[in-house]
């Protein structure tokens, strides 16, 4: 089953980071299936583009972890 994540929306961390640093902000930048067979979004950094992650779409929509920004895709 496909997730409600979608390219191009935008997540950021739900929590500031050590010494109250502002949050990250994440564009999903592609989707995919893993071998393990859970879904997974490849983020890329809004703030420097040539920082790149992978999370499960799990980790992604859990809300205690990511929140996703308003007004986006």
């Amino acid at each position: 089953m496909r997730s409600l994540i979608e390219r191009g929306q935008r997540f950021r961390d739900a929590y500031p980071g050590i010494f109250g640093r502002s949050r990250s902000e994440w564009i999903v930048e592609n989707l995919h299936i893993g071998t393990d067979g859970a879904e997974y979004a490849r983020l890329v950094s809004a703030f420097d583009p040539s920082m790149r992650k992978t999370l499960s779409v799990a980790v992604l929509s859990d809300r205690r972890r990511f929140e996703r920004i308003s007004g986006a895709p």
